[in-house]
């Protein structure tokens, strides 16, 4: 065999050279397993493979998600807040125009209440009056006001609408002495009702 072959020639090879394994080969690892026996463990890695080492650039990068919150400026934050008289225009029209709607259906059959407008409907009171009283009908005598007397009118209305969490926006010395209170502030204290009250 090639042992007696190598014994038997004259010239002497070194044990190193003897001894080290081809390149190609791989060499077992023994390992004593908890029985006591021996047990073969094979790299699991040939000497091609290592002769290519896989990239990291070959796996794809999940993309790094930004916090959406961040992209968001004051302005969008505003807009995306939800509109108490959305869904009020749902068919279509304006906003003023949808209010408006809402009081007058509201208010219907309340004596002395005619509303076509957000300024000299209401400069009496009584419009306020009316339209709190469908919601807050013991706090609010509606039988007992007089449409001359706006001072008790808007008083008595303001307040109601304190009582059940509406912050007052209107001065009652300024609305007694105006005959078309500034439409724009009217619409602003009837929507923070309807909000209140139906949303």
């Amino acid at each position: 065999n090639a042992g007696d072959i190598l014994a038997k020639s004259p010239f002497k090879v070194p044990e190193k050279v003897r001894l080290a394994p081809r390149p190609s080969q791989q060499q077992p690892i023994q390992r004593p397993d908890t029985a006591g026996e021996s047990t073969t463990e094979v790299p699991t890695r040939t000497e091609a493979d290592k002769a290519h080492p896989v990239s990291i650039l070959a796996h794809k990068l999940e993309p790094i998600r930004r916090n959406s919150y961040s992209l968001h400026t004051s302005s969008d934050l505003s807009f995306e807040k939800k509109d108490p008289l959305a869904s009020l225009v749902k068919g279509g029209g304006s906003k003023r125009n949808a209010l408006l709607k809402w009081c007058q259906n509201k208010t219907m059959g309340y004596k002395n209440i005619d509303i076509t407008n957000f300024s000299s409907s209401w400069n009496d009171g009584l419009a306020f009056c009316a339209l709190l009283h469908t919601y807050l009908g013991d706090k609010i005598p509606y039988d007992q006001l007089d449409s001359k007397d706006k001072r008790r009118n808007f008083s008595i209305a303001f307040e109601a609408a304190e009582s059940a969490g509406i912050p007052s926006t209107l001065n009652v010395n300024e609305l007694i002495c105006l005959e078309r209170p500034d439409w724009q502030s009217i619409m602003g204290y009837v929507t923070s009702i309807y909000k209140h009250f139906e949303t």
